[in-house]
């Protein structure tokens, strides 16, 4: 019973030596949709919840670390009208991406992320606008970690 209780209180100990990582929570702060010349772009706003600075585990070699990216699923509605990336390996249907990143914010509990995918030619640019909003998924990811995961319709 003394080697359990030692080794208990020995775990403990170690624990506040190591110390415990607190794990910024995020929200999103606004989601924007455009859809124009055959491009749907989404703009995300990332925001801590408690005004504290971004801080990535992922590492960069930039000045500001931000390995944040934003990618979007569409429900079968969206997909039918988007070109779609043919990666027969994935269980997640993707879209072509045209472009995606980060931009800075003026505040630093703050990141602007954007992804822009390529429409087919013969959509309806109505029906793109109004699926996007209705029929996705918003992830983002820190490095390989993803940390949200919610319908864009909950915005």
């Amino acid at each position: 019973m003394k080697k359990l209780l030692g080794l208990f209180v020995a775990c403990i100990m170690i624990s506040v030596l190591i110390g415990f990582d607190k794990q910024q929570s995020f929200n999103l702060k606004a989601v924007k949709i455009n859809v124009k010349n055959n491009i749907l772009r989404y703009d995300v706003i990332l925001k801590t919840d408690d005004g504290t600075p971004i801080k990535s585990r992922f590492d960069y070699p930039g000045q500001r670390i931000h390995g944040f990216e934003l990618a979007v699923v569409p429900n079968k509605r969206l997909a039918n009208l988007m070109e779609l990336d043919g990666n027969e390996e994935s269980s997640f249907t993707k879209m072509r991406p045209n472009k995606i990143g980060t931009r800075s914010s003026s505040r630093d509990d703050e990141v602007h992320l954007f992804c822009e995918y390529i429409v087919k030619n013969d959509s309806d640019l109505v029906k793109v606008k109004e699926f996007a909003k209705d029929e996705a998924t918003i992830f983002i990811f820190d490095g390989a970690n993803k940390i949200i995961e919610q319908p864009i319709s909950r915005q």
